[in-house]
C-alpha cells in the first residue's frame, strides 16, 4: 500500500470512528473496536494500531474545533470524513500523532485539500485569530460553548482555561491491591518494566504514572490482580466512607466492582458488603473482578436489583453511592463524552436519577457517601442544597463545593484536574436520617 494510499485509509477509519460515536453514543475506544472489526485490517494493510487509534482520538476529541473550521471553510455541514481531513490539514504536522514514514502523503494530501477549499485555512493559530472569551476557549480546547460558559461564571475566564485544559490531558494512576501485592515492590518492578510512578502523598497505595514506553494494559501485574487503574478521585471516595473492619457497607451502584476491591484492602477483607447493581450482565463481570483481586466473596452479597427501591434488611448501613452521571469529569480518558456533552439532555437525564437514588440512599444510611464523575454543579451541589442535607467533613484532600453553592456545600469536596490532577468529581459526605 503506497504512502499516500495508508493516508487515505487512516482518515476513512477515522472518519469512521467518529461516525460511530456521533451516532450510536460510544465511547472512542469501543468505537475504535467497531470500526476496526468493520473494515477489517486487510484494508488498514501498513498501518500501526498505535497510529490508528492516537489519530482516531483527536479527531474525537477536537471534535468543536473541526465543526467550528467547517463552518468557516464551507458553510455548512458536512459528514465525518470532511472533519476528518480538515484535522489532517489543521494536525497533520504533530509528530506525535503522525509517525515518520507518514508525512510525506500527508503533506501531499493537506495540498490537495488546500486547493480544493472554497476559503483556506491553514492552522490552528489562524483559525482561532478574532476568537475570545467562551467562543475562543470552546474552539480552542473543544468543548460545547453551553459547558463552557457555565464554568466561565462559576470560576471566571482564566481558571476556567486551566481546567479545559486539564480535562483534554489523560492522566494515569495506579492503585497496588495491598490485598495481593506490597507498595514497594509493585513501584520497583513497574519502574524495570520502563512505568515510572511517583508515590501519591495522601493515599500510601497510590502510584501516579510520570511516564511509560510499554502499553500499561500489557502489565502482567493487572491481569494478577496485583494493580488497579483506578483514579485518585475515585480511591477518594471509598476513603469518605472510612470503610472499618466489622462494617456493614452497601454500594448502590457496585459495579464493576472496584470501589469494592478497595473497601476490602482498606479493612483487611473485615467488612461484609452487599453489592447492589441495576445489570445482570455487569455484576456477573463484577464477580470475576471480586475474585481476581483476592475480594472474600463469603463477605460479600450480590443482588441484582435498582437501588431506588432497594430496602435493607439490617438498620444503619454506610452507603455507597458512586452514582451514574454524565462522566463529564473523566474526558481525558474518554474524549466522546465531549460529544454527548453537545446535548444539555445528555446531563438533563442523569439528574432525576441521581436524585431518587441519593433520597432513599439518606433515608436508610447511617451514613452516606455520594459521588459523581462530574464537574457539573446539577450533579452535585445542586442535589445538596435542593434536599436540604446535613454533610459532614468527608476527611479527605480536596477544594469545597463551588463558592456559588455558599456554606450549604463548604464540608463537600471538589477534585479538578488542573488542581489535583485526577479525574473531576464531587464527593460529600452526608449524615443519613436512618441514624
Amino acid at each position: 500500500m503506497g504512502v499516500e494510499r495508508q493516508v487515505e485509509a487512516l482518515v476513512d477509519f477515522a472518519a469512521r470512528v467518529l461516525w460511530v460515536v456521533l451516532e450510536r453514543k460510544w465511547s472512542h475506544d469501543k468505537a475504535y473496536q467497531e470500526a476496526v472489526k468493520e473494515l477489517g485490517w486487510g484494508r488498514l494493510k501498513g498501518l500501526k494500531p498505535k497510529t490508528l487509534y492516537r489519530v482516531s482520538r483527536a479527531i474525537v476529541s477536537d471534535y468543536y474545533l473541526l465543526r467550528y473550521a467547517e463552518q468557516v471553510v464551507y458553510g455548512a455541514r458536512g459528514g465525518a470524513r470532511r472533519l476528518a481531513r480538515l484535522w489532517l490539514l489543521l494536525r497533520g504536522d504533530d509528530p506525535d500523532l503522525i509517525p515518520p514514514e507518514l508525512e510525506p502523503g500527508v503533506r501531499r494530501l493537506r495540498k490537495r485539500l488546500l486547493k480544493q477549499m472554497p476559503r483556506k485555512i491553514e492552522s490552528v493559530e489562524e483559525l482561532l485569530d478574532g476568537l475570545e472569551g467562551v467562543k475562543l476557549l470552546s474552539v480552542k480546547y473543544s468543548f460545547p460553548e453551553w459547558f463552557v460558559e457555565k464554568f466561565v461564571k462559576l470560576l471566571g475566564l482564566e481558571e476556567t482555561e486551566k481546567l479545559l485544559e486539564a480535562l483534554n490531558e489523560e492522566v494515569w494512576w495506579i492503585r497496588v491491591n495491598t490485598l495481593k501485592a506490597d507498595v514497594d515492590e509493585v513501584a520497583e518492578r513497574l519502574g524495570e518494566k520502563g512505568v515510572f510512578v511517583r508515590r501519591d502523598p495522601d493515599l500510601p497505595y497510590m502510584l501516579r504514572v510520570v511516564d511509560y514506553s510499554e502499553p500499561l494494559h500489557h502489565l502482567e501485574e493487572m491481569w494478577k490482580g496485583e494493580i488497579v487503574f483506578q483514579d485518585k478521585a475515585s480511591a477518594l471516595v471509598v476513603e469518605a466512607l472510612d470503610p472499618q473492619p466489622g462494617d456493614y457497607i452497601v454500594d448502590f451502584a457496585a459495579a464493576p466492582g472496584i470501589k469494592a476491591t478497595l473497601v476490602a484492602a482498606l479493612t483487611d477483607n473485615q467488612a461484609e458488603m452487599v453489592l447492589l447493581d441495576v445489570s445482570r450482565e455487569r455484576v456477573s463481570r463484577m464477580m470475576r473482578v471480586l475474585k481476581m483481586y483476592g475480594v472474600d466473596l463469603s463477605k460479600v452479597h450480590v443482588a441484582v436489583v435498582d437501588s431506588r427501591f432497594w430496602w435493607s434488611p439490617r438498620k444503619q448501613p454506610k452507603i455507597l453511592l458512586d452514582a451514574p452521571c454524565s462522566s463529564s469529569g473523566a474526558v481525558g480518558k474518554d474524549p466522546a463524552i465531549k460529544i454527548h456533552l453537545e446535548s444539555r439532555e445528555w446531563v438533563d437525564r442523569f439528574v432525576p436519577l441521581q436524585r431518587d437514588l441519593l433520597v432513599n440512599a439518606v433515608t436508610q444510611g447511617e451514613r452516606v457517601v455520594y459521588a459523581v464523575c462530574s464537574i457539573l454543579p446539577e450533579e452535585g451541589e445542586e442535589h445538596m442544597v435542593k434536599l436540604s442535607l446535613e454533610l459532614e467533613d468527608p476527611g479527605i484532600p480536596g477544594l469545597p463545593g463551588y463558592h456559588a453553592y455558599g456554606e450549604r456545600v463548604s464540608k463537600a469536596r471538589r477534585l479538578l484536574p488542573h488542581v489535583h490532577e485526577t479525574q473531576g468529581f464531587f464527593i460529600a459526605r452526608i449524615v443519613g436520617k436512618g441514624v
